[in-house]
């Protein structure tokens, strides 16, 4: 079994305490208090704040939608991994289904290799989310920069390998240590505190 991080419970109470003081006001502040409110099993009250944080997104998504595609389809999945997140299990299918296609359309007009990486990236994640793990892995394989979390975990669930998803909770927990993670960190399509916790239920 994969070794589990000892999270200091201390700064999460900081930071709420830290955010009670000066009030939530953009959809990071209610991320991060979601956030800190799951991991004390308060995941109600979590749910409430990160569908807030999915309201206030729209925001910054709309200006986004016409000057800058790929940030704007970045950001609905942030948005996607709220509801996810907030347990809206059919809003967030949803959502990775229109962000698939909205995504593969965008990669056929990117012509940089970096931007590519990340739309291949992303890609990866809405089909992990999707339960499609052969489309999932297919997207995966073709960035070259770095190796996806949902690569492994797609190929663990799909080809039955446990060896596969502890290699890959492995490289979370990697990940997590050498980044200095906390587990209020916000902005991410897919924290890594995310990958972590679906790789706990994965290796359950």
């Amino acid at each position: 079994m994969t070794k589990e991080i000892k999270v200091d419970t201390n700064k999460l109470r900081q930071k709420v305490e830290f955010l009670d003081s000066i009030g939530l006001k953009s959809w990071s502040d209610y991320e991060a208090y979601a956030r800190c409110l799951s991991y004390f099993d308060e995941n109600e009250k979590a749910a409430e704040y990160f569908i807030e944080a999915a309201k206030l997104i729209e925001k910054p998504m709309a200006v986004f939608e016409k000057k800058n595609q790929k940030e704007y389809t970045r950001l609905k999945l942030v948005q996607a991994n709220y509801y996810r997140l907030a347990g809206e299990k059919e809003l967030s299918l949803q959502q990775y289904g229109e962000l698939s296609n909205l995504l593969e359309d965008l990669f056929h007009y990117v012509g940089d290799k970096e931007q590519s990486e990340g739309l291949l990236t992303n890609l990866s994640y809405c089909h992990f989310f999707l339960q499609d793990y052969e489309k999932s892995i297919y997207f995966g394989k073709r960035v070259k920069e770095w190796v996806p979390i949902s690569l492994g975990f797609s190929q663990g669930i799909l080809y039955d390998d446990q060896a596969r998803i502890e290699a890959a909770m492995d490289d979370v927990i990697e990940d997590i240590k050498r980044e200095k993670s906390l587990h209020y960190y916000t902005g991410a399509e897919v924290s890594l505190w995310d990958w972590y916790e679906i790789g706990k239920e994965l290796l359950k």
